[in-house]
């Protein structure tokens, strides 16, 4: 697996952010990435040190954020476990601060593995192979379990909200805390679910604020319509005699008649009939007064009190039916039994008005019409006592049970503080009992989540310590002092300066002795170097799987040193899975360019390149105030030239040439053109003679050449004196747009009049499209 592109950066300093849209950067086996000072090395470097297993990111930008993508389409982010974290292997100045201590002369540990520690150094390997797998198998089961936690928590919460909307509880809300609670000590047996009925009444009760008032108890007593209707019946069989005139008992419904006009009659003094104006003879008088007689006259009035009694219960039937409550007004869980009683009762009430006293009161009404009609026994089914008894045993029967649920209800209003609290407990326990097995399938779920992690831990903690166990089997690191050693040797040509094992590290020796002070810079390098190529092969690890990162390995050598230094890391390196090398010095970049040009453009047909040349471009680009890097392919001008002359010119004829006042590398114009300057009289004015001189002998040389031209190159190099190398390219200049102007017009005129041939050679090598 190789690192192939870096998809995401962003708040890296001055290198430019990058997306997934960001065209890929191509990153191969072998990199060049070749930058000046300032351009962002470091700051690279630090992201490839950030995905090793204990990355130091202090020295990143604090809201710096990236991600590499492999060869293999993988995401990588530093702080996650990955498949780079053991395999990347970075050399920078955090690397040499970490392990190289100069002033006291010491340096940390590397671990070799001898040979009588090969088999615990297998054991060690496979031990840590497993490592991975064991935290990722933690990392499940962590998630499982917060998965689990969450889902009884959302589980607890919402079923306890569901109870305290319901049973309203007096001093706080029922929360999961007391459901949790309330698991543990209530019997939830099979009684503790509620029907419908059953959970609407425990609602209302929980629902009402005080109790509701209580009923009185209906009078159902049905004597007085027993009574009257047996006068009634008595009063139907007797008959009043009236013999005397024949033809009243034939048309016996005009007593009534004959009796009020006989009455009226009299009491006016009438002699003659109002009706026929015939003669009231006083005989006659005297018949019809002995006819209606005085017991006549009672038999009515008995007639007439039977049926105002009888008219009277049907009265009161009908208002007791009115008065029965309404079961709204009764409690809850009385309400259905009420109901039925009620029902019952009102149908009796009904019947026995419809069946039994209309009847009785319609016959009564006959009989006044007709005194000495007797009724048929037969149409007077009313009239049986067993019927009429059992309809009125009803009446009393039905009012009993609603007179008795009345009873009920008024001791549920009298007890409502206990019946309320009661109605609370129900229906706790009905929705726990009606949760209780979704309730034990999330805890079961925590529960074997739990068991999980805790296995996963133990795992994950015995390979942990049987990795420390095996791995201070395995090294030691007094091996490594000597192949450092032979390393510094071969690399400094002599035996001065060495490394010596001691109890936690090294000790750096001179002449066999420990240190004085530091050591010189190219000594530094040559030790910094050569411990970390040790490092690559410690703890058993294989160079082959390393993905090597070397920023800026050489400082202050001479140029044997360099060549050597270079030599040493290309042959060291050449194995390895993936190599990076970045750096601003121009020879270190050609030494490598010259060796990883082959693989950059391979000769045979067809054949894939394994090399990428890179450069750090660094420009302010239109619009803008601060320098950006944009990590591109390296110039043709500085892959296919040793010096970098003529890229440096490429920018002195494109700035010369161009009328935009915001040039994107105008910021370094000044240090180019007195770096071109400079190799350009060196060149053709040969000598340790200085500026004023060469100045001076081409002023001899060529009379072309003007005053202007010559004051406008001298403020140039008296502003840009300290530009010695490429390296300080950079750099701000105090020189403003107008003077660079006029240096830049005034270096290619120079050059016109003093070398036409030279100048228009490097503009054919310059010209658009052969510079990129």
């Amino acid at each position: 697996m190789l690192i192939q592109n870096i998809c995401k950066l962003r708040n890296a300093g001055i290198l430019a952010d990058r997306t997934p849209k960001t065209p890929s950067l191509g990153f191969r086996r072998f990199n060049l990435i070749y930058g000046f000072n300032g351009s962002g090395k470091s700051t690279l470097s630090r992201c490839f040190a950030a995905m090793q297993p204990d990355p130091n990111t202090g020295y990143l930008p604090a809201a710096c954020e990236f991600e590499f993508t492999t060869d293999s389409g993988e995401t990588v982010r530093a702080g996650t476990l990955n498949a780079l974290n053991s395999r990347l292997a970075v050399f920078n100045e955090d690397f040499i601060d970490l392990n190289l201590q100069w002033s006291a002369g010491k340096a940390r540990p590397v671990f070799y593995i001898g040979k009588e520690q090969a088999e615990a150094a297998a054991n060690l390997k496979r031990t840590e192979a497993a490592i991975p797998a064991a935290t990722e198998r933690k990392a499940g089961a962590e998630k499982l379990v917060r998965a689990g936690e969450q889902q009884v928590a959302t589980f607890k919460r919402e079923v306890a909200r569901k109870i305290s909307q319901e049973i309203r509880p007096a001093n706080r809300k029922y929360e999961a805390p007391q459901l949790t609670s309330d698991y543990a000590a209530l019997d939830l047996d099979a009684g503790a679910t509620l029907n419908d009925t059953q959970l609407a009444a425990q609602r209302e009760l929980c629902r009402r604020d005080e109790a509701m008032p209580e009923l009185a108890n209906v009078d159902f007593d049905t004597a007085p319509a027993n009574v009257a209707l047996q006068t009634a019946i008595r009063l139907l069989q007797e008959t009043p005699s009236l013999t005397i005139i024949p033809e009243l008992e034939t048309h016996s419904e005009m007593l009534r008649w004959v009796q009020e006009g006989v009455d009226y009659h009299e009491n006016h003094g009438l002699n003659e009939c109002l009706l026929c104006g015939g003669i009231l003879s006083s005989e006659r008088k005297d018949l019809l007064a002995s006819a209606l007689d005085e017991g006549f006259e009672k038999f009515q009035e008995a007639l007439d009190l039977a049926k105002e009694k009888l008219e009277a219960e049907r009265e009161r039937y009908q208002k007791i039916a009115l008065s029965i409550s309404s079961s709204r007004d009764v409690v809850a869980d009385r309400r259905e039994e009420y109901d039925q009683a009620a029902g019952r009762v009102k149908e009796e009430l009904a019947d026995s008005i419809a069946k039994v006293l209309e009847p009785a009161i319609a016959a009564i009404d006959a009989k006044l019409a007709r005194p000495t009609l007797k009724p048929d026994a037969k149409a007077m089914t009313w009239g049986d006592s067993r019927l009429t008894d059992e309809a009125f045993a009803r009446i009393e029967s039905w009012g009993g049970v609603l007179n008795l649920n009345i009873a009920r209800h008024n001791e549920a209003c009298a007890s409502f503080s206990q019946r309320q609290e009661d109605a609370r407990l129900a229906l706790r326990r009905h929705h726990l009992a009606e949760n209780h097995q979704e309730y034990a399938s999330v805890g079961e779920a925590v529960a074997s989540a739990e068991n999980e992690l805790k296995a996963a831990t133990s795992e994950l903690q015995a390979l942990q310590a049987e990795a420390r166990d095996l791995s201070v089997r395995v090294k030691e690191h007094g091996q490594a002092a000597a192949k450092i050693n032979r390393l510094i040797e071969a690399y400094l040509g002599h035996k001065e300066l060495s490394i010596v094992s001691v109890d936690k590290g090294y000790e750096i020796h001179r002449r066999g002795r420990p240190i004085e002070g530091s050591p010189s810079e190219g000594e530094k390098t040559a030790i910094a170097i050569c411990y970390f190529l040790s490092t690559l092969e410690a703890d058993g690890k294989s160079i082959k799987d390393s993905i090597v990162v070397v920023d800026d390995p050489i400082s202050s050598l001479d140029s044997k040193a360099l060549n050597y230094a270079c030599s040493l890391l290309l042959s060291r390196l050449a194995d390895a899975s993936q190599v990076f090398v970045l750096t601003h010095n121009q020879n270190c970049m050609n030494e490598f360019k010259k060796a990883w040009s082959r693989f950059h453009r391979p000769r045979k047909e067809n054949a894939t390149p394994t090399a990428s040349l890179l450069f750090l471009d660094v420009k302010i680009p239109h619009g803008g105030e601060t320098r950006t890097t944009t990590i591109v392919e390296m110039s043709r001008l500085l892959r296919e030239y040793d010096s970098e002359y003529h890229y440096l010119v490429d920018h002195v004829l494109k700035f010369h040439a161009s009328n935009d006042s915001e040039y994107e590398y105008a910021y370094m114009i000044p240090n180019v053109l007195r770096r071109v300057l400079d190799v350009f009289l060196a060149f053709r004015c040969p000598g340790s003679a200085g500026f004023a001189g060469k100045m001076e002998q081409l002023g001899k040389d060529y009379e072309a050449l003007d005053g202007e031209r010559v004051a406008a190159l001298q403020r140039l190099v008296q502003l840009e004196s300290h530009s010695d190398s490429v390296d300080d390219l950079i750099g701000f200049s105090s020189m403003t747009l107008e003077e660079s102007k006029s240096a830049a017009a005034a270096l290619v005129g120079l050059m016109e009049i003093v070398d036409p041939n030279h100048l228009a050679a490097l503009r054919r090598l310059c010209r658009p499209g052969k510079g990129g």
